[in-house]
């Protein structure tokens, strides 16, 4: 079985000589094998041993909420503003 990363090796390799040749015919020849290649990479199934990737997965951490501190003053009525 041919590995993806001998896929895009060969896949930029083509895309190399694409850029770099003056003749219309041998570039489009080497759009072709790109196109077949991509064709192949599609259509072969995904490895059950993925090489490079990795599952990163966030967590949201939850704000830390204070409690209000109760005043203790000496001529309050009780913990609330609005206890007079």
């Amino acid at each position: 079985m041919i590995s993806n990363d001998q896929l895009l090796m060969q896949i930029d390799k083509q895309l190399q000589q694409a850029r770099v040749t003056g003749n219309e015919q041998t570039k489009r020849e080497a759009l072709a094998a790109i196109r077949a290649l991509c064709d192949l990479a599609l259509e072969s199934p995904p490895s059950p041993f993925p090489q490079a990737t990795s599952v990163v997965q966030s967590v949201p951490i939850a704000p830390t909420i204070q409690q209000p501190v109760a005043l203790k003053e000496e001529d309050a009525n009780g913990e609330s503003l609005f206890d007079f």
